[in-house]
């Protein structure tokens, strides 16, 4: 965005230095990128924020730049009484166009521009074209307020604001010529279409030096048409920029006014009068600022006199509620002024950030389980997982599949596909393994910590749960990741129970006393068939509340000096049974001299019954007391594969 000294000068006549107001302007948070001086005029090159509509307009920054000297900017805002004018005006839908003027004026002359108007339309970046539509743009970026001017015999009828029909043909004043979409607002009469409305005019009804009577289009559009449609064209122009974020009423007056005033005066003609369709109700916000919070807020105590007279240098009207409270009215052109903070933000940059005193913020000690939740990450990456993240947002389709009910629905989704809150990880992880297999990574181990989402009566719960998955292993892998995860919390004293899980074969819960910490268990191959899935998928999913609740301190113990001696154990165990009875049997007989154990190898085939399964067990013995003698060891040894041997269902190999 580009504006004048001059220019400015229209309104007032700041006697700093075009350097100081740069710098001033820029501490208080527009940023000026450059200053240059062009043709005898100082031209201000600025950076804008989407917020801060008001200042597309030399009307909104004088009055910026007025706060920022500390000065108050007094500007009579123009108005103009229209005559009724016989002319029919149809407005398709008011959500794309609340409100259109249309008014005429007969008898100009397209003259040649002023020098000053010239010099006022190129510093700013604006190229002139002739009397008339420099007259318009000037007016525009003055007030901020885009309009726009036709040739009124070249109108052919009544007027309509109307959505484009399909492949409708447009050439605009660019030259070129584009299919519309019904997404686009155009203008039109009764035989075509003379507008792209809030973007560019129409080469068939533009003012040329043989116009003699026109049409002044000052109207209000939605800026989500308009943005649209912009985009959809491949053209952005000074109009769209600023229907695109916002436009106020009463500049669509003071723009209308001066543009008026002006064709008069520089080519003649007569106003002939206007017809107005639609309107806009304006909005009445006012903001209940408290003194003491604003101290707290930016941690420096300003006295309520300079508070107000910043704001009143702002365009703000005050009244006083206590001795602590005032009642701000934002200038109407400040759409960005809504709550309490944003007071405080205004007084904050007008009066200088360089003038806040610098401390360091008081941070409260965190109250989540965010260290909680590192240190599983960091444990689930040593282990070898890798981290995920997927949507928390699925489709409803899926979740359905997988039979989950008490469904959060989105009200608004941005596409059909995702509509549903989750509530399992299970989707994600899915979706992980179906690209890793696809991209002909045939094995994966991965780890996810996110919330899942329930419908609870009348309520909504959220809470975060922990994924685990493997793919391409067998199942032995999820048991052993979801045991070394309880280990490193030092959660002892729970227990795996078999259990019916939907969505799951030989699924074990993880309980402990009454709480169920969470499951583990292999895909059903129906849900597997149903999302595609080539490979097994083996998958945990673990409460991480609970968790946290049942870790405990660990508690180092001393470790031996003295070497381990290992024995092997083959036996065959029918497959109903659970291995947790083995451990246990091993656990009893062995007890402190147990070191661990592990298994090294598993097998099926001709040498056993086919409902067994074989397995072999490497058993590591050690003691903290002193070296462990072979006839000792093999006398434990022994004793438990007489054990193990007299149990149903079990013989040794």
């Amino acid at each position: 965005m580009k504006f004048t000294l001059n220019f400015i000068k229209e309104f007032f006549d700041p006697k700093e230095k075009p350097s100081c107001i740069a710098e001033k302007l820029t501490l208080a948070g527009i940023e000026v990128e450059s200053l240059t001086k062009e043709n005898g005029d100082w031209v201000f090159q600025i950076e804008l924020t989407s917020n801060r509509a008001d200042l597309l307009s030399i009307f909104g920054l004088a009055n910026e730049i007025a706060a920022v000297l500390g000065k108050q900017l007094k500007i009579k805002i123009p108005s103009l009484k229209i005559p009724s004018l016989d002319i029919n005006i149809f407005i398709e839908n008011e959500e794309d166009c609340p409100l259109y003027i249309a008014s005429v004026i007969k008898g100009i002359k397209v003259r040649k521009t002023p020098s000053w108007l010239k010099e006022r339309l190129l510093n700013c970046g604006i190229n002139p074209v002739n009397s008339v539509v420099d007259i318009g743009n000037y007016s525009m970026l003055k007030w901020g307020h885009p309009l726009h001017i036709f040739d009124l015999d070249k109108i052919e009828g009544d007027v309509f604001i109307r959505r484009a029909k399909d492949k409708e043909a447009f050439l605009g004043l660019d030259k070129k010529e584009r299919k519309l979409s019904p997404s686009s607002l155009v203008i039109a009469d009764n035989k075509k279409v003379i507008a792209l409305a809030g973007i560019i005019g129409g080469e068939n009804s533009c003012v040329d030096e043989n116009t003699r009577n026109v049409l002044i289009e000052t109207a209000i559009f939605s800026p989500l048409v308009i943005r649209k449609a912009r985009q959809e064209a491949g053209i952005s122009t000074e109009s769209s920029y600023r229907f695109e974020r916002k436009v106020f009423l009463r500049l669509l007056e003071a723009t209308l006014s001066s543009t008026i005033n002006l064709i008069l005066e520089l080519c003649g003609g007569y106003f002939v009068g206007g017809k107005k369709v639609g309107r806009i109700i304006p909005s009445s916000r006012r903001i209940k600022v408290n003194l003491s919070s604003l101290e707290k807020h930016l941690g420096a105590k300003i006295s309520s006199k300079e508070v107000k007279e910043i704001l009143k240098n702002l365009g703000c009207q005050l009244s006083l509620k206590s001795k602590d409270t005032i009642e701000v009215k934002p200038p109407f052109f400040r759409d960005d002024l809504k709550e309490e903070v944003d007071i405080f933000e205004e007084v904050a940059r007008i009066r200088g950030y360089d003038k806040l005193p610098s401390k360091i913020p008081f941070i409260l000690p965190r109250k989540d389980n965010f260290d909680f939740v590192v240190s599983l990450k960091e444990f689930l990456a040593r282990l070898g997982l890798k981290e995920i993240i997927t949507y928390s947002i699925v489709a409803r389709d899926d979740l359905e599949t997988l039979g989950e009910k008490n469904l959060i629905r989105i009200i608004n989704p941005l596409r059909k596909e995702e509509d549903c809150l989750r509530t399992s990880l299970l989707l994600g992880m899915i979706s992980v393994a179906k690209y890793n297999l696809n991209q002909q990574n045939e094995v994966g181990e991965f780890f996810e910590i996110a919330h899942l989402y329930q419908r609870k009566n009348s309520h909504f719960e959220e809470r975060p749960f922990l994924g685990i998955g493997v793919v391409g292993k067998g199942p032995s892998y999820i048991k052993a990741y979801v045991e070394e995860l309880l280990k490193f919390l030092n959660i002892s004293n729970y227990r795996l129970e078999g259990a019916s899980l939907k969505n799951f074969t030989n699924a074990l819960q993880i309980v402990k006393e009454d709480k169920v910490l969470g499951f583990l268990g292999k895909l059903d191959k129906k849900i597997r068939d149903s999302f595609a899935l080539k490979k097994e998928l083996f998958f945990a999913q673990l409460n991480l509340p609970l968790l946290e609740e049942e870790r405990r301190v660990k508690q180092f113990k001393p470790f031996s000096f003295y070497p381990k001696i290992s024995r092997d154990i083959s036996l065959a165990k029918r497959k109903d049974i659970p291995f947790k009875n083995i451990v246990k049997i091993i656990e009893d007989i062995a007890k402190e001299l147990l070191e661990g154990f592990e298994v090294i190898d598993v097998y099926q085939g001709e040498k056993i019954p086919q409902e067994f399964i074989g397995v072999t067990l490497r058993i590591h013995y050690r003691s903290l007391q002193k070296t462990l003698e072979a006839e000792e060891v093999d006398s434990l040894h022994n004793q438990l594969r007489k054990k193990l041997e007299e149990r149903e269902g079990i013989f040794l190999r």
